[in-house]
């Protein structure tokens, strides 16, 4: 999970700026080829990335989500502290569920952000980089490729943003945050 997220923030934070950056004095076919590049590698492995965590977000969700509504007690007979324990487990395995469910959503949504708002800038570059393979004239206008891709590196931050947002919300969910019931637990034990 982290992993992933760290490969994506890489991108805008290291590997553009220094690929863009006037001291390397990239040519624009030099930076276009770069950029192609970098953008394969990414299209093979982080979609099956994020599919693949964004699943195992999903099953936590569905185990913790099944195991709270397999255990549930009758509400007619009075409550042993057995049962009251049990009801706070299942409260806290329904809200961590809750986030494991809201992070895979998170973490997919690096898809449709894709297709949608980074298609026409995708395909403006590949259809740049597709003139410099094939003979004829190269495209020779530096500044507007590296615009191009500067755009491209602020769009890549925003559809970033739904696995990291992802990756924070599972982390919750996987050391419990906002499982502390102290006050309703005392509120149950001044009843009893």
């Amino acid at each position: 999970m982290t992993h992933s997220n760290c490969c994506l923030l890489s991108i805008p934070l290291l590997t553009i700026p220094t690929i863009i950056s006037p001291s390397s004095s990239p040519t624009a076919p030099i930076l276009l080829s770069s950029w192609s590049t970098l953008y394969h590698h990414g299209a093979l492995t982080m979609p099956p990335l994020a599919f693949l965590t964004a699943s195992l977000y999903g099953l936590s969700a569905y185990k913790l989500r099944s195991s709270s509504s397999s255990s549930s007690f009758s509400s007619s007979s009075p409550r042993t502290q057995k049962q009251t324990q049990t009801q706070t487990q299942q409260r806290k395995n329904e809200k961590r569920s809750k986030l494991f469910a809201i992070a895979a959503i998170a973490t997919l949504a690096i898809g449709p952000l894709t297709l949608l708002v980074m298609s026409p800038t995708n395909k403006e570059l590949m259809r740049l980089n597709e003139i410099q393979i094939e003979p004829g004239p190269l495209v020779s206008d530096v500044e507007e490729v590296r615009e191009l891709v500067r755009r491209w590196n602020w769009l890549h931050i925003v559809r970033s943003l739904g696995p990291v947002v992802g990756c924070v919300v599972g982390w919750f969910g996987v050391f419990g945050y906002g499982d502390e019931e102290k006050g309703e637990e005392k509120v149950e034990g001044e009843k009893q």
